[in-house]
């Protein structure tokens, strides 16, 4: 829910891929849309605990969602989300191994990339948007409908412009 109480929930057609773009600091866990409760994998660089609260206050169900964490710190996590090994931010080979696998188990689901301006930081931008262009139709392929979170005003126009057309829809929420 938004501070006025309307809700910030999106609506997404399944497996339908989603560029959200956000202001500075906002989380894209209020956004996630309203059957995003179960099956959801969460790509994030925030330490799993930190994950699995912000998806319990969502509403999420922790025992049907998982984690794949970025980050070169350890992520010790004893709960009920699963999760794996993190993964450093230039590894999109090693995200996109480790996503496939969860598709796979999924059957349908959700995608939440929690933040893309993590690997615009630290991949070159032809590297992400390749990265892009294979995970957006993996996803779509498994029914699996996906929310790819950016901070709008960390990137570029061009750089914006070239990372657009990989996704079914464009939402700004800033």
């Amino acid at each position: 829910m938004s501070a006025n109480g309307a809700s910030n929930s999106l609506s997404l057609p399944r497996g339908e891929q989603a560029l959200l773009s956000l202001p500075s600091m906002a989380s894209p866990f209020g956004f996630l849309p309203d059957g995003a409760t179960r099956n959801l994998v969460v790509v994030s660089s925030e330490p799993p605990t930190a994950v699995a609260d912000r998806l319990e206050s969502a509403g999420v169900e922790l025992g049907a969602a998982a984690q794949i964490p970025i980050s070169g710190a350890e992520t010790a996590y004893d709960g009920p989300m699963w999760t794996c090994d993190p993964l450093v931010p230039d590894d999109l080979t090693g995200l996109s191994m480790r996503l496939s696998r969860a598709f796979e188990s999924l059957g349908s689901g959700y995608l939440l990339m929690e933040n893309l301006n993590v690997f615009l930081m630290y991949a070159t931008d032809k590297r992400v948007i390749r990265f892009l262009d294979h995970l957006t139709g993996l996803a779509g392929d498994h029914d699996i409908t996906g929310i790819y979170a950016l901070e709008r005003s960390s990137v570029d126009a061009d750089t914006y412009d070239r990372l657009r057309p990989r996704f079914d829809t464009e939402l700004d929420r800033r």
